[in-house]
């Protein structure tokens, strides 16, 4: 599709990178990219990797906003139980950033090509676990209830797609002589 609306190798690196939701549909895109124009580019998953490390910023500031409101309502009510700063991100802040932070920086260091069999170790890992909970959600899902709930949250979730697809794609476009 890209090559068909006149995309250049970056101006795609931007597009999936910022409308494609998941890292692994990123990197997938990318690949495929790569093999129909014989070219090795890494901007989507760069790009991708850039939007989730922001969610580091998002994750303070939403935690540092619950506190303030945490401490609001235990200040104005007449409880003598109080939750102190530590408490408080303890209960709110995403932990697994933290370990998504750790692990990059064990990547960035080498330290996987150090040990013997880590890499495979971690992609099977990742497939088996990805495959896991997809295979939960699906256990979930009764085709009944897809016939009759089912038709609101579809076509919700197909608009937010073209909205996010849309909005990436107009951004694309506009700075299209910084993307290159």
């Amino acid at each position: 599709m890209a090559t068909f609306i006149g995309l250049t190798p970056n101006q795609f690196g931007f597009l999936a990178g910022t409308a494609i939701n998941d890292t692994s549909s990123v990197a997938a895109a990318e690949a495929t990219y790569n093999v129909l124009n014989n070219i090795d580019l890494s901007l989507a998953i760069t790009v991708k990797l850039t939007r989730i490390t922001m969610l580091i910023v998002i994750a303070v500031i939403f935690t540092v906003i619950t506190f303030r409101n945490e401490t609001k309502i235990n200040d104005n009510s007449n409880t003598t139980q109080k939750m102190s700063v530590g408490q408080t991100v303890v209960k709110v802040f995403p932990w697994f950033i933290l370990v998504f932070i750790f692990m990059a920086i064990l990547n960035t260091l080498g330290f996987f090509q150090i040990i013997s069999g880590a890499s495979s170790f971690f992609k099977n890992g990742y497939k088996f676990l990805n495959t896991a909970a997809l295979a939960g959600v699906g256990f979930k899902i009764q085709f009944k209830d897809l016939i009759t709930k089912g038709v609101k949250p579809i076509i919700l979730g197909g608009c937010t797609w073209f909205a996010i697809f849309a909005s990436s794609l107009l951004f694309v476009c506009l700075f299209a002589s910084y993307v290159g």
